[in-house]
């Protein structure tokens, strides 16, 4: 090896997998520094990349194998053959990636299942994936009740990754549509990967009326998005951040199969150097033909040149699916990818015509053995080697900063509505302020400058509406207050959770004006809806995990309750806050029945659950259980006596008080217990 020139060396590096070059960079400083200069990066990217088959990767199917230490993302081979591991799950949590853009430069963007967080990876290296800010819950699809004019709410949001050669830089695109209300423009956000900023308004303004719900894709130095309304299709130059138009290709009208019911669906994607639009239809009764247009230039590449032409028509029956989308050319046929993530390729020159050739089932592989559900996102796609790192998280970035640590000292002190205000000083306290270390900090050193407990009014409680109490001591007029049953508790992190009488539960943070609903009944819940023998108002509480950094909302419901036979079962669950499903995993509920009371939360406790994770898992056998403070009892001997509980200095508090209805004279007692540490 020391006897080869060193650009000999190089040559032999660039073709070389991605992983494998990258651990190269351990042998010296001086191969570190030339593997990671952007010349030899640029340079492996071209070498690399030139054999074929495509390469694909896809994850797991099986939901048991969703643990984070359980399951990662394969390198398929297609025609068979084991699979290469890529990259950890552990890398996205524990929910499952589906790939929502092609590989440009070796970046792909994936969103989650369950929570719809959006993340920035390399599959080839398997190095980390980087999480992008506001993406699990983002605040412009967010509906925040307000008494005066509600910020914008949109209900759709779709994303695209573009790359910018003149700057070298990655931008994270993201188009905000159908507005809440109907004069509610369209709106653009642009997200560049490592730099200490976050999202901001891109430079131009997007067409003002404009449905879009396709992932953007990158070609000819913009991302192109797909309206779904018929209005063709929105570019997004990367360079200046100025927008343009295409049109878009002849509809496919649902009455050509005699079938008015069907919908038509429309995927957008990149083959062969063009864009290409896949549509087909799909209904009740089955799935219609399945046509493949691409947009050509003609004249220079002029966009004024550019003509829709047809491709291809495929037959989808063999293999039926919401969604049909196809991946690359592979020689002269086309792969497509199904919504179960079967791959299969039909040939371009006989127009889809003759039988389809199976290149990939999932069923069939052993790293992926078993049935895929069928989704818009199946959890396949392509990727390509690559040297390109994902960049540092924001947090990262911006706190290398000495000054950026200086004013997050003096911003940590201040109410969360001035912090809020603040934010729009410069793109760097934009970014400091939303990152979890700069919440976690405000959360702990705004509250200990507080010199007195901050009270708000529930105006609205289905809607949420917050309201000082200060400002309706100074009005002659009492607040509308409603005489339901309305429970609420005490802040935890910031978070508030309660009930409103059998109507709803909802988790809110009322100084910034966040609210959102938790249905009593889901479709996918095992709750009885005969009655109302089901719900208490104790029933929700909420807790903090500090491993994931998040909020836990516990809820209990009967499903048998008998006072006089003494025969209670009851149900419990959980979700994280950040995410939108609650969780599957079964939980033991208590076995007691409980009360109609407020719950509380203190040393990792939320009245006998604890919010930590070790602690939502049963305990190895070999250890012995201690006995756990239970939800809010009541016994049967004494019916008439209510129980509330709250926290006083980080201790759990429960006052006793005799119904009014008992006829009893009203008394009170306060009792104070330390919790039981968890385990």
């Amino acid at each position: 090896m020391e006897s080869l020139p060193e650009d000999v060396l190089l040559e032999i590096f660039s073709r070389l997998p991605a992983r494998s070059a990258a651990r190269l960079r351990a042998m010296s400083r001086s191969w570190r520094a030339e593997l990671s200069s952007p010349s030899f990066v640029d340079l492996h990217l071209r070498r690399a990349n030139t054999t074929a088959p495509p390469k694909l990767f896809c994850c797991p199917c099986d939901d048991k194998l969703m643990l984070a230490d359980q399951w990662c993302l394969y390198d398929l081979q297609l025609g068979g053959g084991p699979g290469r591991e890529l990259v950890r799950g552990g890398e996205f949590g524990d929910v499952l990636p589906a790939p929502l853009t092609k590989p440009l430069r070796g970046l792909v963007l994936v969103m989650c299942y369950g929570r719809n967080g959006v993340y920035v990876c390399n599959p080839s290296t398997g190095g980390e994936a980087l999480a992008l800010p506001d993406t699990e819950l983002p605040s412009k699809a967010t509906f925040r009740p307000s008494l005066g004019p509600g910020p914008p709410y949109y209900r759709n949001v779709a994303y695209g990754l573009g790359y910018c050669s003149a700057a070298k830089e990655f931008k994270v695109v993201r188009m905000f549509s159908e507005g809440h209300y109907e004069e509610t423009a369209t709106r653009c956000e642009v997200f560049v990967l490592d730099s200490p900023a976050y999202w901001r308004p891109a430079a131009g303004k997007p067409p003002p009326a404009c449905i879009v719900e396709n992932t953007g894709v990158f070609l000819d130095r913009s991302v192109h998005f797909l309206c779904s309304d018929g209005g063709g299709m929105v570019s997004f130059n990367v360079a200046d951040e100025s927008f343009g138009s295409l049109p878009a290709p002849p509809p496919l009208a649902a009455a050509v199969y005699g079938v008015a019911d069907w919908r038509i669906r429309e995927r957008m994607t990149e083959l062969d150097g063009c864009l290409c639009v896949c549509q087909y239809a799909c209904g009740s009764d089955g799935h219609g033909p399945c046509r493949l247009w691409l947009l050509r230039r003609h004249g220079g590449g002029d966009e004024t040149a550019a003509r829709w032409e047809k491709l291809c028509c495929i037959d989808p029956i063999p293999w039926p699916s919401r969604s049909i989308v196809p991946l690359c050319m592979y020689g002269e046929k086309i792969l497509m990818r199904t919504g179960r993530s079967v791959v299969f390729a039909v040939d371009a020159a006989a127009c889809g015509g003759g039988a389809p050739e199976i290149l990939f089932r999932p069923d069939e592989h052993e790293a992926t053995a078993g049935e895929f559900e069928d989704t818009q996102l199946p959890a396949l796609g392509l990727y390509e080697e690559s040297l390109v790192p994902v960049g540092r998280t924001v947090e990262e970035i911006v706190f290398s900063s000495p000054a950026t640590r200086a004013w997050s000292d003096v911003l940590k002190w201040l109410p969360a509505r001035t912090v809020s205000e603040l934010s729009v000083v410069c793109k760097a306290w934009r970014a400091m302020v939303t990152t979890d270390r700069f919440i976690r900090s405000h959360a702990v050193h705004a509250n200990m400058a507080a010199r007195r407990p901050r009270i708000r009014f529930v105006m609205d409680p289905v809607g949420g509406v917050p309201a000082d109490i200060d400002r309706h001591t100074d009005e002659i007029h009492e607040p509308d207050i409603s005489p339901k049953p309305f429970v609420c508790s005490q802040p935890c992190h910031g978070l508030n959770v309660g009930s409103f009488s059998d109507v709803l539960d909802f988790v809110c943070n009322p100084i910034m004006d966040y609210h959102e609903e938790l249905p009593l009944i889901e479709s996918d819940d095992d709750y009885d809806d005969d009655g109302d023998d089901d719900i208490f108002y104790g029933r929700i509480a909420l807790g903090y995990d500090e491993e994931v950094g998040d909020h836990v909302v516990v809820r209990l419901a009967y499903t048998e309750n008998n006072p006089e036979t003494r025969s209670y079962k009851l149900q419990c669950r959980m979700r994280y806050v950040k995410r939108r499903e609650w969780s599957p995993q079964p939980i033991p509920p208590p076995r007691r029945p409980v009360a109609s009371a407020t719950p509380a939360y203190a040393n990792g406790r939320s009245t006998g659950w604890s919010t930590q994770r070790s602690a939502l898992h049963p305990p190895p056998r070999r250890r012995r259980r201690r006995r756990r403070a239970s939800w809010w009892r009541s016994t049967a001997a004494t019916p008439s006596r209510a129980t509330t509980t709250t926290s006083c200095g980080g201790r759990r508090c429960h006052r006793a008080a005799a119904s009014p209805s008992s006829g009893s004279t009203a008394r009170s007692a306060w009792r104070a217990r330390t919790a039981t540490r968890t385990p």
